[in-house]
């Protein structure tokens, strides 16, 4: 960090920057002792009291820190170190706009300081200022052109910025500069590459074609280079070079979709035109006889043919599936069952290997007995078909014929306990997972979903136990170990479990882990500003870039964070029916494992001066209490306007915003809610209850103002006329549903109930899940209904689901 330092003695200069050269080696206790050593002699010196405060918020004391931060800007407002320093502090603490803002006031004062230069240009980037970054970027290019990290940077600011020939000019300018230090050979392809890659973005694909064709003895990427070649050739429309490029590319790999895609495009064929099948099929044909050996090739006819063509593809495919053993074959042709016809065509196709197997012990077409273990594998894939279709009596049958042919064999037993579970025998589901994960207990994919199986079941001390088998050993805290693995699965299951078990604390604890995690990802970024640059990784840079873009579009984020915003909601109705909930203590016996084994032993050895005496973030609020205590509704706030501004075409988002906006009186922000949902589904069942709820509140709410009402009710006559809340009650699950939550908001409980023990009747089958049933039964316990209706919607349910153990 290059500061200079104004009104101390020599001996103060000197103790000023060794401190400094502390923070760099991050020994910042030491730091601190001597910044308090200037201080003794000059209490007011700003400088030192703003690295001072420095010291302190890196040292966990972030309030005294920011307030001798602060003070020491108020003695010497004009100092670029004390700017700095208070962004360096703002940029650790993930305040990112505040840090650019300092940053930009120190350099008021410095302007030439190469150290602030680069730092801010990191931060321009992170905040996706791009214009910002190319004039931060120019300047330390021209302080130093001959350092490939400060041109490098400013090429891909250019590239961000949109404009790609600038970026070419200047790469063009400094490549073959004396540069310091030198590029080696893999920098000089990657270099290479990019440059390429610019071109081909600014347009010019023959001036593409041709600058590929220079840099080839500077490629260390062989296969990204024939990629970039048979691309541009296409773009450049000379097909009859590109498809002898695609033509060499399959021959490296075959399974590449982008490759018999770009050949299709070569031959002029679409894969997504209908008109088109009939050549593409042909293409594939001749592809097929070339490449015998390709899955993806003998699995991509099944998508273009129909009838009898797609008889004849698939008993090949299935065929060959059966006699290799390839357990994954259901999963490979699932895609089809969106098409009824073919997802019956493949059962039907399916059942008849079986039965000529059984019958003949060999298919039709074949003179030699087929091994014992086709059988087998035709029941395993029929097992699925069936539970595809929902008829788990039949799949179970065929599951279990296959298991008794091969005890031995892991997968049945896999497909049995999701069988079950998809029945709605839970217990049976984990108690068959574990049986298979026994038979292997090496294996991390079955202890995942044996994990998976156990939480469902609400045992999260159970799986919490055997999910510390991922964990080294010999790991500082195994427990922040979990939490550093970063398994959104894991966390957003173990907050589902608790939420079930009514320890919202927990819940939203876990919830908050898995968004944290994306949090992470998206502040990860700034570390790749300088290092992907200073290893010339331009290529990946840029996709990272981009990716970070979409990083909260993850499902896994979403279900986080709608949940953890749908925990806030319960804890603020409670609080406003006088039944606030008190978080649950965890038990003695119960707490999380420590380095040293349990936690009542790992107290005894701290005691005793033995093992980790750091406090872990994951132990600082194991019951989850401060999020218990929060503003909920102001964190459900945060969380539904961070999901429409991430999620806006899924509609649960704007039913979420919908729900926090009532309850915040935001009346005007309620009908935006509605009408975005409206415009994404103007069928979704949760409209009209929506529109009847906010009737009812500016009816009810009288410290509205009640000339502010007038436009709100013309625009929902205008926009949905007369509305009954049971719109749709009549055939939709899904509708009945939605109409019971409202009802229930509303206090109608018995109607509620009327609803929803009707769920399991016929008229509902289309539509009608397992999931949605047990929603149905969540809700109908919450309206307050008596044991008896109870047992009779389980009672009903259980003729739908008669494996179920959960009605």
């Amino acid at each position: 960090m290059s500061m200079t330092v104004t009104e101390l003695p020599h001996k103060e200069q000197a103790l000023f920057r060794s401190a400094l050269k502390l923070y760099e080696a991050s020994q910042y206790k030491k730091g601190l002792k001597v910044s308090e050593q200037i201080l003794k002699k000059f209490p007011d010196h700003g400088e030192t009291l703003s690295v001072k405060g420095m010291f302190l918020a890196h040292l966990e004391r972030k309030e005294e820190g920011y307030e001798l931060m602060e003070r020491g800007l108020k003695i010497n407002p004009q100092s670029s170190i004390s700017w700095h320093v208070y962004g360096l502090v703002c940029r650790s603490d993930k305040k990112y706009v505040q840090a650019i803002k300092c940053y930009e006031e120190a350099l008021k004062a410095d302007s030439e300081n190469m150290h602030i230069l680069r730092e801010v240009a990191s931060l321009y980037v992170q905040m996706r200022q791009y214009s910002k970054a190319v004039e931060c970027r120019e300047k330390l290019t021209a302080m130093n052109p001959f350092f490939p990290s400060f041109w490098l940077g400013l090429a891909t600011a250019h590239h961000m910025n949109g404009r790609y020939d600038l970026a070419i000019k200047v790469i063009s300018a400094h490549e073959l500069g004396n540069n310091q230090p030198p590029l080696d050979k893999y920098m000089i392809s990657e270099l290479s590459l990019y440059k390429n890659w610019l071109i081909e973005l600014n347009g010019d694909y023959q001036q593409a074609l041709e600058h590929l064709k220079e840099i080839r003895p500077q490629i260390v990427d062989i296969t990204g280079w024939k990629e970039k070649k048979a691309r541009l050739l296409l773009k450049a429309d000379r097909k009859e070079a590109a498809a002898t490029a695609f033509q060499d590319l399959l021959e490296r790999n075959s399974e590449n979709d982008d490759y018999i895609t770009g050949y299709m495009e070569c031959n002029g064929l679409d894969m997504k035109c209908d008109e088109d099948q009939d050549a593409v099929l042909e293409v594939i044909g001749t592809l097929q006889q070339q490449f015998p050996s390709s899955n993806r090739l003998r699995f991509l006819p099944l998508m273009y043919s129909t009838g009898d063509n797609f008889v004849v593809a698939a008993e090949s495919l299935a065929k060959y599936a059966l006699r290799k053993g390839i357990p994954s074959l259901f999963s490979s042709v699932r895609v089809l069952y969106a098409d009824k016809t073919k997802g019956a065509a493949l059962g039907t196709l399916i059942e008849s290997c079986a039965t000529q197997i059984r019958d003949t012990k060999r298919f039709s077409d074949s003179t030699d007995d087929e091994p014992a273990a086709v059988l087998l594998w035709c029941n395993y894939y029929l097992a699925q078909h069936y539970d595809y279709y929902g008829d788990h009596e039949r799949a179970l049958t065929l599951i279990e014929e296959a298991i008794r042919s091969s005890p031995k064999t892991i997968e049945p037993y896999m497909i049995k306990a999701r069988i079950l579970k998809h029945a709605g025998d839970f217990r049976g589901a984990r108690d068959t997972m574990d049986y298979a994960r026994q038979q292997d207990v090496g294996d991390r994919y079955l202890t995942t979903k044996f994990i998976k199986y156990m939480l469902r079941v609400d045992e999260v001390d159970e799986a919490e136990k055997t999910y510390l088998l991922f964990v080294n050993e010999d790991a500082p805290h195994k427990i922040q170990e979990i939490v550093n693995m970063q398994a959104t699965w894991y966390m957003n299951e173990r907050g589902h479990a608790y939420r079930r078990m009514g320890d919202i604390g927990r819940a939203l604890k876990h919830y908050h882990q898995a968004i944290s995690v994306f949090d992470t990802y998206q502040d990860d970024q700034y570390d790749f500003h300088q290092y992907s640059v200073r290893k010339v990784t331009l290529r990946s840079y840029i996709d990272i870039l981009e990716w970070e873009a979409t990083v909260y579009e993850n499902p896994a984020y979403q279900t986080a964070a709608r949940a953890a915003a749908e925990c806030y909601l319960e804890l603020a109705d409670r609080k406003a029916s006088c039944n606030t909930f008190v978080p649950i203590e965890i038990e003695k016996d119960d707490k999380p494992l420590t380095r040293n084994g349990s936690a009542q032993q790992g107290q005894q050895n701290l005691a005793a001066g033995v093992g980790e005496t750091k406090v872990y973030d994951v132990e600082k609020d194991p019951n989850g209490t401060k999020f218990v205590e929060s503003d909920n509704l102001a964190e459900a706030l945060k969380l539904a306007e961070h999901l429409e501004s991430v999620a806006a075409s899924n509609p649960d988002t704007h039913v979420l915003a919908f729900e926090v906006h009532l309850r915040m009186q935001k009346y005007f922000l309620v009908l935006k809610a509605i009408n975005a949902l409206k415009a994404i589904d103007a069928t979704h069942p949760a409209l009209p209850s929506m529109v009847v709820r906010l009737s009812q509140a500016l009816d009810t709410d009288e410290s509205f103002a009640a000339a502010l009402k007038v436009p709100l009710r013309a625009q929902l006559a205008k926009s949905f006329g007369a509305v009954d809340i049971t719109t749709g009650t009549a055939e939709s699950i899904d509708s009945v549903l939605a109409a019971a939550k409202s009802m229930l908001a509303m206090g109608n409980g018995d109607q509620a109930a009327a609803l929803l023990v009707q769920t399991p009747e016929a008229k509902y089958a289309e539509g009608r899940t397992l999931l949605k049933l047990l929603e149905a039964k969540r809700l109908l316990a919450k309206s307050g209904a008596d044991e008896s209706t109870q047992a009779a919607f389980g009672a009903t349910a259980k003729t739908v689901f008669p494996l179920a153990t959960c009605f």
